[in-house]
């Protein structure tokens, strides 16, 4: 059987949806989330729908939290189960579909629901085909094993040195070593030494500078969290060969819970860091003292990776729930949803890195968990090619962020988000965390024409 991702898709992405900007911030959010038809209210109806076993109701607010979030798994799956018990075997088939031509992976066996659908030879083909979505697919090798490092966040490579950096939100160490040797991680820097030091939220090397540039903040998971830290997070500058702290860059408090991400650096060593509390983008120019406000809108969601065009025109931003957005970075005001093809599942999206004409993005809240490569038409604004790199390795544990080294991407394969309390206490042992390297480049990715997306939809509907 043929699978959807296993040979992935060429596709033209034709139109781009401007996107309007407004006031950020987590209050502009929640009223909006809790006004008539926010998404917190029509979820609480779908749940009590749901438990007073009217299903056409389930359906119809399911159906309203798929189109405010497409790319959730969980309500697609909802709608397939509502659908059968319906009795709208056509709508269940065409949403099992979708799902299975964006890659993701359901053993619908499980669900008594589904019985309606069993006769019906189609079923038999979308399961299979979903099964084998959720195989390990790819190769990537080991460059580090972590043991005994509470929460590893942050990656950062230094060519000229072979060196690599970690960072971890526990302690808020930031280490280092050889990338390719065996030794020991040795402390780089570490918060008793540097006052703005707390969790590491995410670095990268500024070559040209010869500089760690570090987004750091007090998250509640640091270990030397104080209450009245609450708030405060800053981008370090630290000098690559001696460990010292050239300069620090705190963000003005404004009165709201700020907590600089992930970080991008352009050629002139302007930074840009996504507020990982609020939906906003923040601007630290080579000779601003502290970072300002860049881009912000309450339609987004929980901003996470960050990456640069090569000409450092265009930011590339991956929402959480919403996929990717694209900024100019000359004018905040010209900001767009990156066009993409109907079966990319843009859900998920942590890390998001550039490599030529490519966007590499790991997903961590789809499964199978997977990285992606997609390719972007000469405007850098949609998408017009989509490859899988790796999927469901066995290493794979909430992979985050990475690197590029070349055509690899080096990346943490695992988190301990999920294994910690809201103050990052560990919840028993904390299991250990690879960093994998994965060839973006490598034969195994392969780009097919429209022709096979169309032999998939024609056996799809033969069967």
């Amino acid at each position: 059987m043929l699978s959807a991702f296993r040979l992935a898709l060429v596709v033209v992405a034709f139109g781009l949806v401007p996107f309007a900007l407004g006031e950020d911030g987590q209050e502009a959010r929640e009223a909006q989330q809790a006004r008539p038809g926010g998404i917190a209210q029509i979820m609480r109806q779908a749940g009590a729908a749901f438990e007073s076993g009217d299903v056409d109701a389930w359906v119809r607010y399911t159906e309203r939290l798929h189109e405010l979030r497409p790319y959730s798994q969980d309500f697609m799956r909802h709608l397939v189960l509502g659908y059968s018990r319906q009795g709208e075997v056509t709508k269940a088939f065409n949403m099992m579909l979708m799902m299975q031509q964006q890659g993701l992976s359901e053993n619908w066996d499980d669900y008594e629901e589904l019985e309606v659908l069993r006769p019906h030879r189609l079923y038999e083909h979308i399961d299979t085909l979903m099964r084998e979505a959720g195989q390990p697919f790819g190769r990537a090798r080991e460059v580090a094993r972590l043991e005994g490092i509470s929460m590893p966040e942050a990656l950062a490579f230094d060519p000229a040195s072979n060196r690599l950096f970690l960072g971890t939100v526990r302690s808020g160490h930031i280490f280092v070593r050889d990338r390719d040797g065996e030794d020991d991680w040795e402390v780089f820097a570490r918060p008793s030494e540097h006052e703005d030091l707390m969790a590491v939220m995410s670095m990268v090397v500024d070559a040209p500078r010869n500089q760690l540039v570090v987004a750091t903040g007090a998250a509640r998971q640091f270990r030397g969290f104080r209450q009245q830290d609450a708030g405060r997070t800053a981008i370090l500058r630290f000098d690559l060969e001696n460990g010292e702290l050239v300069s620090r860059h705190r963000l003005i408090p404004d009165g709201r819970a700020r907590l600089l991400g992930t970080v991008a650096v352009a050629s002139d060593g302007t930074v840009f860091a996504a507020d990982s509390t609020t939906t906003s983008i923040f601007k630290l120019g080579p000779d601003d003292a502290s970072p300002q406000r860049f881009f912000g809108s309450p339609n987004m969601t929980s901003l996470r990776g960050l990456a640069l065009s090569a000409d450092n025109g265009l930011l590339y931003v991956a929402d959480y729930d919403l996929g990717v957005f694209v900024i100019d970075t000359q004018d905040p005001n010209n900001a767009w949803k990156l066009a993409v093809p109907e079966n990319l599942n843009e859900g998920g999206i942590d890390g998001l890195t550039i490599w030529e004409n490519h966007l590499i993005a790991i997903q961590n809240n789809v499964t199978p968990q997977r990285v992606l490569r997609l390719e972007l038409g000469e405007d850098g604004l949609g998408v017009v090619g989509i490859a899988p790199v790796a999927a469901a390795l066995e290493q794979f544990d909430t992979p985050t962020f990475g690197f590029m080294d070349g055509s690899r991407l080096v990346f943490l394969a695992g988190s301990h988000w999920q294994y910690v309390d809201a103050r990052g206490r560990a919840r028993g042992q904390l299991p250990a965390v690879s960093i994998l390297s994965a060839d973006v480049d490598s034969p195994d990715v392969m780009v097919v024409g429209r022709e096979v997306l169309e032999q998939l939809r024609r056996r799809a509907g033969e069967n």
